[in-house]
């Protein structure tokens, strides 16, 4: 038998359904999950215990469709389709017709209720989480993203914190008792606490989180226990009984080590603080040494020379216009001592010239030899007269 290529084994399967009676017109009885509206298209899935297939109401405006969800039980009726793109088949659904809640939605209605009225989902009840957890239990699946995506939150604070990981499966016939087991071991380790997680899923994929036995196990858990396993409007019974009900692994991590963000938060800060007083500091000696060189500036040698010779200069000009003044009054004083002097000296002159030798008489006497010896004479200076006896006459 000569080979296929995919394009031609896609398109043959097409065709198949296209042709083929049985598949154009079907009616299928199930119960709705996983119902959403995207794009004036309605998607959900026809779910039986664990069988399910996936169908699509095409611009459902347009047909006379009326309003659904998850847990009704319907039929609805319609064409099977390929899509060879994610080699699924769907399907196209024409009409639906309700039949009420299944069987599985009344049995989780009741289970919820039980678990009400006995108190496990009550505010009181639920343990305080601490702000500082340092070991702390993950329970997820170890081939997930919500463990690169919970640790990547944890690893950006710098915090002492211990993860003890418990992988699990998170879906399918085992998750229960692995879930259940895992809680067991890990609360008998006296953690701060311990996170249920995984990374999203449909409402049928959650499933295993309403399971009645994991409730019981976590309610009756000594450590506080968060769960974040879905989206809010997928609100499972673990969500209910747990300590605290986050969206994603990536928020319950953030909501762990919100208060060593703060703390790290409260560094920078200090620092940034600590900085800026530096940074002023600095600022402050970088202006005060500007201020000491232009003083060092002014002081520099040369400068220094250039005053200190400008000083001795004045001081020399200042010594020299007062020894010149000094000068000057002297040769005045010199002057009027002179003047003086020749005053004095015509004076002298005078008197030198007024000095008279009379007789006792009074007669004047002119010549030596009017007298003779033993005569007795009166000397007249210009100040006064003395007696006088001649001798050797």
């Amino acid at each position: 038998m000569k080979s296929l290529s995919v394009k031609q084994f896609n398109q043959y399967i097409k065709t198949s359904f296209k042709h083929d009676p049985l598949f154009q017109n079907v009616s299928v009885k199930g119960e709705i999950a996983n119902y959403k509206i995207s794009h004036n298209h309605i998607y959900f899935s026809l779910k039986e215990e664990n069988e399910i297939i996936d169908c699509v109401v095409y611009y459902y405006e347009q047909k006379d469709i009326g309003d659904y969800d998850n847990g009704d039980e319907v039929i609805v009726d319609g064409n099977l389709i390929y899509n060879s793109f994610f080699s699924k088949i769907s399907i196209s659904v024409n009409n639906i017709e309700k039949k009420g809640l299944s069987e599985e939605y009344l049995k989780f209605l009741k289970i919820k209720e039980e678990f009400f009225k006995k108190g496990y989902f009550d505010k009181d009840t639920k343990k305080t989480i601490c702000d500082y957890p340092k070991e702390i239990g993950l329970i997820t699946s170890d081939k997930s993203a919500a463990i690169v995506d919970f640790l990547s939150v944890i690893n950006k604070e710098i915090s002492d914190i211990n993860i003890y990981l418990y992988p699990v499966k998170v879906q399918g016939l085992s998750a229960k008792d692995e879930i259940i087991k895992a809680i067991n071991v890990l609360d008998k380790k006296n953690l701060d606490t311990i996170v249920i997680t995984r990374g999203g899923g449909s409402k049928e994929d959650l499933k295993v989180f309403n399971e009645k036995d994991i409730v019981e196990e976590i309610y009756k858990a000594k450590s506080p226990i968060i769960s974040a396993i879905g989206h809010k409007i997928d609100l499972s019974l673990t969500d209910l009984v747990s300590d605290l009900s986050l969206q994603t692994p990536t928020e319950a991590g953030s909501y762990l080590v919100r208060n060593y963000k703060k703390i790290r938060q409260d560094i920078n800060k200090i620092f940034v603080d600590i900085q800026k007083t530096l940074n002023r500091n600095i600022e402050l000696k970088e202006l005060k040494l500007n201020n000491l060189k232009y003083s060092l500036d002014s002081y520099s040698l040369d400068k220094l020379l250039d005053e200190k010779t400008k000083n001795i200069n004045e001081i020399f000009e200042k010594i020299k216009n007062n020894l010149n003044l000094n000068i000057e009054k002297k040769e005045k004083d010199l002057e009027i001592l002179k003047y003086k002097l020749n005053s004095l000296k015509s004076i002298l002159d005078i008197k030198k010239n007024s000095i008279f030798i009379k007789d006792f008489d009074g007669n004047f006497i002119y010549s030596k030899y009017s007298l003779k010896n033993k005569d007795k004479v009166n000397i007249v200076f210009s100040d006064g007269e003395v007696k006088a006896e001649i001798y050797d006459g």
